[in-house]
């Protein structure tokens, strides 16, 4: 039997390496960003966005992430400005979650309700 010929994947230079990991890992505060916060290209409105998120002013990360992705020229700024937005929204498993637990507890009130002596 032959063996089977594994695939190697190309790496990429050296150069997209280093160029894509420019921003620091500490932030001013000396606490760790967020690793995905490291890839992001440099851009003044996406700097702010970035601060805000680090912050944890979601609100305005929600209301100008769109804005600036549909500013930007540069697809790298528009993809991390929509990220960060993704970042925030909550789960849609969370969500059927919720719904499902509610249920559950109006179907026990129910039958508890309905089995009184």
């Amino acid at each position: 039997m032959a063996a089977k010929k594994r695939k190697r994947r190309k790496q990429k230079p050296a150069a997209e390496h280093s160029s894509a990991s420019q921003r620091q890992p500490l932030d001013a505060s000396g606490r760790e960003r967020p690793g995905f916060l490291l890839a992001f290209p440099e851009d003044p409105e996406l700097e702010r966005l970035i601060a805000a998120f680090e912050a944890g002013n979601y609100a305005l990360v929600r209301r100008d992430a769109p804005a600036v992705a549909e500013r930007s020229e540069d697809p790298a700024v528009r993809e991390a400005a929509l990220e960060l937005r993704r970042r925030i929204d909550p789960d849609p498993l969370v969500k059927y979650l919720l719904i499902a637990s509610v249920v559950l507890l109006l179907v026990l009130v129910a039958y508890a309700y309905s089995h009184q002596d």
